[in-house]
């Protein structure tokens, strides 16, 4: 049975010489990783607000195990006063399962929509720096860089190849896509697009790729809000060539997987022919890998997102969140 609670916060004083309260609600999704749970929530008491630019903070807490083990170490936080806190168990394993069950959860005056991943924390001035980014620019989405944080000794290749650092973008800059990151967008347009996470792609991951394309053909503008930094951690787990290599494949393979799904014939011929020139000049490039790691790693990432791409279009979709997943 799918079970939620609601812990209130604590009410806010009055004055009438700040603008109306908006009303944020933060959606994180969370299996079975206690401890990057309670930093985040931790983290979040610590927002700091701009008198101009005033909010009321629910944080939507979405346990996608079926068994509720984070319930205990959400709930300690449920009277910090700092945000309303709602914690619900999905039990339908699978990330657009969760995503959508984190929108549905958000009280309904919710005016904007935060998505935020457990393994992250935000600085202290996240919020207020996505709202002025969004108050300068007129935003229906507003997104922001995540900085990866290493552990102890990470292999060398790795870092100088930068194989875990985003593309960033100059503040308040237009941009044409979006993820579940770092992002917040207007929870009412949205909902009167009707828009979901695709569950047919429940292990696939790139939901969010496919969620954000979508609303911005609609009509949804994005723009970057450099400030609203997010850190990211990168588990040593992930550090190996393996797991790089798979990513590689899998981000181009969902981007194919989408326009199967959702696209027409003229997208889904102009993702292979786009897929194969992609493989065809990273095999071009791939003498690089022996004397520059940044480049090297180019040449990988073209190879692979390229075959990702050819091969979704002829019916592979890797399954990279289902349990032994394998190419």
């Amino acid at each position: 049975m799918n079970q939620q609670n609601t812990f209130p916060r604590a009410p806010a004083s009055t004055d009438r010489q700040v603008p109306a309260p908006l009303n944020i609600a933060v959606g994180v999704l969370t299996y079975r990783r206690l401890d990057g749970i309670a930093k985040l929530l931790d983290v979040m008491t610590r927002q700091t607000q701009h008198p101009a630019r005033p909010y009321h903070l629910t944080m939507v807490i979405v346990d996608n195990d079926a068994a509720g083990s984070a319930r205990a170490t959400v709930e300690g936080f449920g009277q910090t006063g700092a945000y309303n806190l709602i914690y619900v168990v999905e039990p339908n394993q699978g990330i657009p399962f969760a995503r959508n069950r984190a929108m549905d959860s958000a009280p309904a005056d919710t005016d904007l929509f935060c998505f935020l991943d457990d393994d992250e924390w935000p600085v202290d001035g996240w919020l207020d720096a996505m709202l002025e980014t969004r108050g300068k620019n007129r935003a229906d989405c507003v997104y922001g860089p995540v900085q990866p944080v290493y552990p102890d000794n990470p292999p060398e290749y790795f870092i100088k190849a930068k194989v875990f650092e985003r593309k960033k973008n100059k503040d308040g800059q237009r941009i044409s896509y979006a993820a579940s990151n770092n992002v917040m967008f207007d929870y009412p347009l949205i909902r009167s697009w009707n828009l979901r996470f695709e569950e047919k792609m429940r292990f696939t991951g790139g939901t969010d790729y496919l969620f954000f394309n979508q609303a911005i053909r609609r009509g949804m503008q994005v723009f970057w809000a450099d400030k609203a930094l997010v850190h990211d951690i990168v588990p040593a787990s992930r550090m190996t060539w393996k797991w790089v290599l798979q990513r590689q494949y899998r981000l181009g393979n969902t981007f194919a997987v989408s326009d199967v799904l959702h696209g027409n014939l003229k997208r889904r011929l102009y993702r292979a022919a786009y897929g194969a020139s992609r493989v065809i000049l990273g095999l071009a490039m791939l003498p690089a890998i022996v004397i520059s790691p940044y480049w090297g790693m180019r040449a990988l990432t073209h190879v692979l997102r390229g075959a990702g791409m050819v091969n979704g279009i002829l019916g592979h979709a890797y399954q990279e969140y289902k349990p032994n997943a394998a190419l």
